[in-house]
């Protein structure tokens, strides 16, 4: 605001206060006659005039800073109705995750219980191959004619494997 706004406002109020004294002796009181408790509801008065920019207390007024707060008071329930249930929505997702954490945290601790180092690796790598050389070497010394059918040598152990429970 400049300084002419601010003293028109100045002037206008002082107006206005003598206004309200003039009106306050027309009825027989002064400003300084009223008891300490009437000089704060004043105050009060005025300090809540100041904070809603309601300078005149007439009835439509009032109802219109009430249904203005009305409005604002339940749009912020709108909001936060809105909030705790996109709130609701994350914690189920982050209790998801978590599970989805816990499980994959139980799968990998089963996998490293599982694991070998590679020197064990190698240890065994070589025993297998061992096994396999020794393997060969011994079939390598026993002779398999070509006509011999193992599926069929399978069956017949198996007949006579029943034959042999059926006799027991």
């Amino acid at each position: 605001m400049d300084h002419f706004q601010l003293q028109d406002e100045v002037q206008a109020l002082q107006k206005l206060r003598e206004h309200y004294e003039h009106q306050l002796r027309l009825v027989g009181l002064e400003l300084c006659d009223l008891p300490d408790d009437v000089c704060n509801l004043l105050e009060e008065c005025a300090e809540l005039q100041k904070v809603t920019q309601l300078h005149d207390l007439h009835l439509e007024y009032l109802k219109e800073f009430y249904y203005g707060k009305l409005k604002e008071h339940l749009e912020n329930g709108i909001t936060i109705a809105k909030m705790q249930s996109e709130i609701k929505e994350q914690e189920q997702q982050l209790q998801k995750e978590i599970a989805e954490c816990n499980l994959l945290e139980k799968f990998i601790t089963s996998v490293n219980k599982r694991l070998i180092s590679e020197s064990e690796m190698q240890r065994n790598k070589i025993m297998i191959e061992g096994k396999i050389q020794n393997l060969q070497e011994r079939q390598g010394g026993f002779n398999v004619p070509d006509d011999l059918n193992i599926d069929e040598l399978v069956k017949k152990v198996e007949r006579l494997e029943k034959l042999k429970q059926k006799e027991k």
